[in-house]
């Protein structure tokens, strides 16, 4: 047997498994946006509407919303705009700063802990109902 041919299937399945696997990542942050936006308040289908998704994003973690948004379309200005927005999701969720780092650099950890968590959504100024 050639011993490419090895190596040639093995490709195969991983990109099988890697696709799957990528699958369900997917599925389950886009099932932890849908209810961070519930909690927040909004309609949870928004969470899978291109575009729709960042405006909502940014509406429920920063105060203006529209400035934001626009820098997060910009590519050079994307990091920037999604830090202020980590930083902001944090806060609307009266969380700490610290857990804006970890929502920015652990977004697979952080995402279900708002969305499966106590944290409630007490809005960009503290407006909602908060309670631990």
């Amino acid at each position: 047997m050639d011993p490419s041919a090895i190596f040639s299937s093995f490709d195969s399945v991983t990109t099988v498994i890697g696709a799957i696997f990528a699958g369900i990542v997917t599925i389950i942050v886009l099932i932890c946006w849908w209810r961070i936006f519930h909690k927040a308040g909004k309609a949870g289908i928004l969470a899978i509407i291109p575009f729709v998704n960042l405006w909502t994003y940014f509406k429920i973690s920063t105060r203006n919303y529209l400035l934001w948004f626009i820098l997060a379309v910009i590519p050079a200005t994307t990091v920037i705009a999604s830090i202020a927005g980590c930083f902001g999701l944090a806060k609307a969720f009266g969380k700490g700063p610290l857990f804006g780092l970890f929502l920015f650099f652990f977004p697979y950890l952080a995402l279900p802990v708002l969305a499966f968590g106590r944290a409630r959504y007490v809005g960009i100024r503290g407006e909602g109902s908060y309670r631990r």
